[in-house]
């Protein structure tokens, strides 16, 4: 996000981020999250995958893609 020199925030990033502009904002020092990193908290832990579990991952993506009713 880039803040201007008089501290606003351009309307369309607020937008991006699913907010009007106006509303008000707080800035918050920027710190390690929960896990010890600043995504720690977002980021759900993930097992061990095999190279081969991920192509079959990719390849049963693909199916569904093509068989997706919306194309």
């Amino acid at each position: 996000m880039i803040v201007a020199d008089d501290g606003s925030i351009p309307a369309d990033q607020v937008r991006k981020l699913g907010l009007e502009p106006g509303t008000h904002l707080r800035v918050v020092e920027e710190g390690p999250g929960p896990e010890g990193g600043p995504l720690g908290a977002s980021m759900p832990g993930f097992p061990d995958l095999s190279w081969e579990d991920f192509e079959r991952g990719g390849a049963l993506a693909r199916e569904d893609a093509a068989g997706a009713s919306w194309r």
